[in-house]
């Protein structure tokens, strides 16, 4: 018999969807931005493998609510430090 399905799974799962939509979006949007740097770079080299473990993670399965939130929220928040990084090493050059 299946158990009932509570309020905070349900709440979970609507969590992990949009971090999930989200992080799609975000890596479509670093990996555009990672196109712009020259092929050889560090940079680019360690874009390309952040990208490719995010897009490796995004499909898994949904299970365990809140360590799935966790993970997914990782997968947010590693694109944005590169963009960060980024937006930090054209300031300095601009400066």
């Amino acid at each position: 018999m299946d158990r009932p399905r509570h309020a905070h799974d349900l709440n979970y799962e609507q969590i992990v969807l949009q971090l999930t939509d989200h992080a799609c979006a975000l890596a479509a949007d670093v990996h555009r931005r990672a196109d712009q740097l020259p092929r050889d770079s560090g940079p680019k080299a360690l874009t390309d493998l952040v990208l490719k473990e995010a897009e490796g993670r995004l499909p898994a399965t949904l299970e365990g609510a809140m360590n799935c939130v966790q993970n997914r929220a990782r997968l947010v928040r590693i694109p944005y430090e590169r963009l960060d990084r980024w937006e930090a090493a054209s300031a300095t050059r601009a400066a």
